[in-house]
C-alpha cells in the first residue's frame, strides 16, 4: 500500500518539472527590419552581445502622441520588454541618451524622405555603450499615399 502513495507524488514532481523548465533565448541580431507604422504603434525586438552579455531591446513607433493623438510621431525604447524611452520624433534627430543599469543608451532617428523630398517616417538605432542593438526604420505615411 506503500508504494501507490510515493508513485503520486513523484509522478506529480516529474509532471511539474518538465513544466517549469525552458531553454533561454539565443538569437542575435535579427538585422534591421521596415515597418508601415501609418495606422497604429508598431514594435521590433532585436537582441546583441553588449559587453559580452546579450541584451535584448524592443524599439516602437506611433504615428501620433498627445491626448488627442494629433502631435508628432513617438518613438519608444525598452530593454527586456520595458518602457524605459519616449520620445518625439524631432527630439531623436540629434540623438537622446539615458542611463540603464550602468550602461550609455542612445537613440537616434534619421529622417525618411520620399522623392519628393518630404519627410515619410524614421530611420532609428539603438546604441548600447556604442555598441549597436537594434534598428527599424518606421513609415509614418501610407506607402499608397507617397
Amino acid at each position: 500500500m506503500k508504494r501507490p502513495i510515493l508513485l503520486g507524488p513523484l509522478l506529480a514532481l516529474g509532471m511539474l518539472s518538465g513544466c517549469v523548465s525552458y531553454e533561454p533565448e539565443t538569437w542575435l541580431n535579427r538585422g534591421p527590419i521596415t515597418i508601415d507604422a501609418s495606422r497604429t504603434g508598431y514594435c521590433y525586438t532585436d537582441a546583441n552581445l553588449i559587453d559580452g552579455k546579450r541584451i535584448s531591446g524592443t524599439l516602437c513607433a506611433t504615428p501620433t502622441s498627445g491626448f488627442l493623438m494629433k502631435g508628432e510621431p513617438e518613438i519608444q525604447f525598452g530593454p527586456w520588454g520595458m518602457k524605459f524611452m519616449k520620445e518625439l520624433v524631432s527630439n531623436t534627430t540629434q540623438g537622446v541618451e539615458y542611463d540603464y543599469q550602468d550602461k550609455r543608451v542612445r537613440l537616434q532617428c534619421s529622417p525618411v524622405l520620399n522623392s519628393a523630398g518630404q519627410e515619410t517616417g524614421r530611420d532609428c538605432t539603438v546604441t548600447m555603450n556604442a555598441q549597436h542593438l537594434v534598428s527599424a526604420t518606421f513609415l509614418f505615411v501610407p506607402q499608397a499615399a507617397q
